[in-house]
């Protein structure tokens, strides 16, 4: 971005206010294309006094490469009441406007807030440590939440989690306090019985850069020993499912994939699957079977597809005895199945990988997911949840699965310490482009009718399963701040459901009078209506691998602006093809909307269609199809993915 392309932002350090000799003094920062000059500042009614100086610390949330200039101003006035500063650019646009408190020599927030989880001195298990609390800075939630643990890089807390108990505990109305939750979870790599006592603490910052630190506190975090009699039994087990699988005979079939996914319900890995095995079913030819643990409505839609489906019922994990059981059932059907080889759906169900290796067949595993397996383990089963003998099959089975497959490179980066890089793969998503060129014939116009949209707002989108993971909450507080200098904005959310997380966002909504400049929509399976409705694509995860929902915003021409996460990074660039901003920093978040909306419709339209352009090879999922079926047969004919190098 050129620098007269760059947006007009300002900010108050409300801290720095101070009263001297009936003087009020107060100071901030400004980015400017221009330099400052006929910018104003004014303090409680009055045009300041202001000194500029070319900035020389970093601004949170602003790129290091903008000019920032920061200022202090003096205004007459005695009182200590509190002080309306606001920042105006030379054409009378309003930047900022903050109450300050002076006089105030002490810069640190007053933080109001408890660190629910763990206590001091807390006695936990497990190899990941999960910090949780609620925290407000002045009455206001913060910018951003770091959590430091003695042996771990600082880990960015995930921010504005519901918390309507803290609403209902505090006096008065506190607008933001429903939203006030924030959760770290910060693996620390531990061996089965080994104890370990580490220090934590909590940092937080305002909106305007002041810093506030908590105590240290200290925790003792053990893995659970390995049970001698579970490991006997193990062995056990294993050595019957293997005298089984020598008595069970069946014609294999190259062309025949045996499929294991974690669910048939509708979502992401879902969808992705489905799409796969229309490829797979239909030009490509494969026999296709399918087990999964969890029967849904995608079941009905893979038997049209010709694909034979078996529910197996609860996915047995936690304890070793039973997992091993579980095992042998699936390693007795892939033997009897006659497949050729096995493709296995997310990082969960290893238990599919440890099956077709159990039974001799070759086993290709496809991982979106982009957490630790310290994280992952938490979020699936519990702190500690997770026997260590399962583990270590986990783990045995991301060392020796054939392949490895995953949408985004930084994801198959993060896993290579696992695998071997010859076994490590990247096929990234794509969307069918049928459904978009059609719905491409329909006018903007007409669809923002048909929705109920304002015909001449600019239309900010987001899509996805309204989750604290996929940031929902910290975009509203955004979108509520970037409208005071872009009034026609309207933000759209699809994706809400009834949960205590969506409640929040709906309460928030309707406190903060963003009713008429909001839309909450439930979950739909076609969002293709509301991507042609739009002007600017948001995604706000904090940890996605590749979204597939880029993909398709880029395919409807629509610019995307993203958290700067995993595999994002690989079809965004800042600046030419979309706009970036750091993960979990309500400010980075702010400003990455405020470069966006402060660019011209024109130069938006050239950076959509360079996003376009970027994606072109592989957006069309008639090639992740191919490259499957290329992978796939070749395992099944002992070649691993060496016809896919071909």
């Amino acid at each position: 971005m050129s620098v007269r392309d760059l947006p007009w932002l300002a900010g108050v350090d409300a801290g720095s206010a101070s009263v001297t000799a009936g003087r009020v003094s107060v100071g901030g920062w400004l980015v400017s294309p221009s330099g400052p000059d006929g910018s104003t500042v004014r303090l409680g009614g009055q045009v300041a006094t202001v000194h500029w100086e070319r900035g020389g610390t970093a601004v949170p949330g602003v790129p290091a490469d903008w000019p920032t200039w920061v200022w202090r101003a003096e205004a007459d006035g005695d009182h200590l009441a509190g002080v309306e500063a606001t920042v105006t650019a030379p054409d009378g646009t309003e930047l900022v406007r903050v109450t300050v408190q002076p006089p105030s020599g002490h810069r640190m927030p007053s933080p109001l807030g408890e660190i629910d989880f763990p206590a001091a001195d807390a006695d936990l298990t497990g190899d990941l440590m999960v910090v949780s609390g609620w925290l407000l800075l002045d009455g206001k939630l913060p910018s951003r939440v770091e959590v430091e643990v003695d042996g771990a890089a600082p880990q960015r807390a995930r921010l504005m989690l519901p918390r309507p108990d803290v609403t209902s505990a505090l006096p008065g109305e506190v607008r933001q306090a429903g939203l006030s939750g924030y959760e770290a979870r910060v693996p620390l790599p531990m061996a089965p019985g080994e104890r370990r006592k580490v220090t934590f603490r909590v940092r937080a910052w305002t909106r305007d850069g002041r810093e506030w630190n908590s105590p240290v506190r200290y925790a003792t975090l053990r893995r659970r020993p390995v049970d001698r009699r579970d490991a006997e039994a193990v062995a056990r087990a294993s050595a019957f499912t293997e005298d089984l699988l020598a008595r069970v005979k069946a014609a294999v079939d190259t062309d025949h994939v045996l499929v294991v996914t974690h669910s048939l319900r509708v979502g992401g890995g879902q969808f992705w699957l489905s799409e796969l095995l229309r490829h797979l079913a239909g030009p490509h030819g494969h026999k296709v079977t399918l087990v999964s643990p969890e029967d849904g409505p995608l079941r009905g839609e893979l038997e049209e597809l010709g694909v034979t489906v078996h529910v197996t019922g609860h996915h047995r994990v936690q304890d070793a005895v039973t997992y091993t059981a579980y095992v042998g059932e699936l390693a007795m059907l892939a033997t009897a199945s006659g497949a050729g080889v096995v493709l296995v759906n997310t990082l969960g169900m290893f238990a599919g990988v440890d099956a077709a290796m159990r039974a001799g067949l070759p086993v290709a595993w496809v991982v979106h997911e982009s957490f630790s397996l310290e994280d992952f383990a938490y979020l699936n089963w519990g702190m500690d949840g997770l026997d260590p003998l399962v583990r270590d099959r986990w783990e045995h089975c991301l060392a020796k699965a054939d392949a490895l497959l995953f949408v985004a490179d930084a994801t198959r980066e993060m896993f290579l310490p696992w695998s071997q890089p010859r076994r490590c793969v990247t096929v990234r998503y794509g969307i069918d482009p049928v459904p978009v060129r059609q719905a491409l014939h329909d006018s903007k116009e007409d669809v923002r009718r048909e929705l109920g949209l304002p015909e001449r707002a600019t239309v900010l989108l987001n899509v996805g399963v309204s989750e604290p993971r996929k940031g929902q909450a910290p975009l509203l507080l955004a979108f509520e701040q970037v409208r005071t200098t872009h009034p026609d904005a309207h933000l759209v959310i699809v994706g809400t459901h009834e949960s205590p997380y969506c409640d929040a966002l709906r309460d928030y909504v309707e406190a903060a009078g963003l009713t008429g400049s909001v839309s909450l929509v439930p979950i739909c399976r076609d969002p293709r209506p509301w991507l042609r409705a739009a002007d600017l694509f948001v995604n706000s995860s904090d940890i996605e691998s590749l979204p597939r929902s880029i993909l398709e915003a880029m395919a409807f021409r629509v610019p995307v602006v993203a958290a700067d996460v995993f595999g994002t990074r690989e079809i965004v660039s800042d600046g030419e093809s979309g706009w970036l901003f750091v993960p979990n920093d309500l400010n980075a978040l702010t400003v990455g909307l405020l470069r966006a909306l402060d660019t011209p419709p024109a130069a938006r339209e050239r950076i959509a269609e360079r996003a376009l352009a970027g994606v072109g090879a592989f957006l069309d999922s008639a090639h992740y199809g191919q490259e499957f079926s290329t992978i796939l047969k070749g395992l099944a004919r002992g070649t691993g993915t060496e016809e896919r190098d071909a």
